[in-house]
């Protein structure tokens, strides 16, 4: 296995242990500072109750889903990171909080999304063959 596939399942594997190490709890508190007015009222006012629906559906089925409320929110900080959006970052590191993430978790979700970004740069600027990388990892 080479070093870069090795580096890849390295991260794979701690996202999946971070995963189920803790439960996280669900905090009512979080949904309404999602769902808020403001936010809603971006959208044309033909769309704010499809849109209020919308995001209540992600609340409730997403991030209240099969990922823990706390790990669903670390994932949102990294995605975040990643997409650089500064609006997001603080509304999603808020609500991690809020769901009981600690300052270490949330450094090491930035961390996860650091490691992604430099691997998957890596890979591409080196015009890894995509075959070969689909072998490394059978599904």
């Amino acid at each position: 296995m080479t070093a870069i596939a090795k580096l890849i399942l390295i991260s794979i594997l701690s996202v999946s242990l971070a995963a189920v190490a803790d439960e996280g709890s669900g905090i009512s508190d979080i949904r309404e500072a999602k769902t808020g007015n403001p936010i809603i009222e971006l959208h044309p006012s033909t769309n704010q109750e499809a849109t209020q629906a919308f995001y209540l559906a992600v609340e409730k089925n997403v991030f209240n889903g099969a990922i823990p409320l706390k790990y669903a929110q670390l994932a949102a900080i990294s995605a975040s990171a990643i997409i650089r959006c500064e609006y997001c970052i603080p509304a999603h590191t808020a609500m991690a909080k809020a769901a009981g993430a600690s300052d270490e978790e949330i450094k090491t979700a930035l961390a996860i999304a650091a490691d992604v970004a430099l691997n998957s740069t890596m890979l591409y600027g080196n015009q890894f063959d995509m075959d070969d990388f689909m072998e490394m990892f059978p599904q």
